[in-house]
């Protein structure tokens, strides 16, 4: 990914008013069955090997990569514990992009 070859994440998040995320450090990134908040959650069962790569405001929520078979590489799913996963981007590329953007659709939705 070629976000990674550039830099190692963020060592901070986006400010609050540009959405409060941060995207982790490899050496951070961790499995959903091993995220104590999501791992008991059987609505994330497809989830568990996803790789959690990012946070929003301190781990209020997580931002779950799963690596397919696709050109694109993974798809990025954001995760609470408390809702079922929501598809926020369908590639790594699109996902910082969203995150650079501040884009809608990488949060929960309003209702939500």
């Amino acid at each position: 990914m070629w976000f990674y070859r550039a830099m190692n994440g963020m060592n901070w998040p986006t400010r609050p008013d540009n959405g409060w995320v941060r995207i982790w450090e490899l050496d951070s990134w961790r499995r959903v069955r091993d995220e104590p908040s999501l791992n008991e959650q059987p609505m994330y069962g497809e989830l568990q090997d996803a790789i959690v790569l990012a946070d929003h405001c301190d781990s209020s929520w997580f931002y779950a990569g799963e690596f397919s078979g696709t050109p694109r590489g993974l798809r990025v799913y954001l995760v609470d514990g408390l809702r079922p996963a929501k598809l926020v981007a369908e590639s790594f590329t699109m996902f910082v992009n969203g995150v650079i953007a501040d884009a809608a659709e990488i949060y929960l939705d309003e209702a939500g």
